[in-house]
């Protein structure tokens, strides 16, 4: 699903200080540090062009996916059978 763009390495032992990562699709692209900080872009992509729609930054990834779920699962029980949140059963299989 991702593929290096680009490998920042770091002077002193040549270890990796930073990855540029993309999504197949163009829809994602992540500038990440070795220290867990990242700048994560949202962009929509159309046959014209690919638009930079937002940037989320964040220095802990996995605080930030489960507030996403914590979001998604709210959303679930507040709206429901019928809407973008109905129930999919393939999430409680994760």
């Amino acid at each position: 699903m991702w593929r290096i763009k680009s490998r920042h390495v770091r002077d002193a032992d040549g270890g990796t200080a930073a990855l540029e990562l993309e999504t197949e699709d163009g829809l994602l692209d992540v500038n990440v540090r070795w220290d867990g900080c990242m700048e994560i872009h949202v962009y929509s992509v159309t046959e014209e062009n690919r638009e930079l729609n937002d940037t989320f930054h964040t220095c802990d990834l996995k605080g930030f996916i489960e507030a996403l779920t914590s979001l998604d699962r709210a959303c679930r029980d507040y709206f429901g059978d019928g809407s973008y949140w109905e129930h999919d059963s393939r999430v409680d299989e994760e």
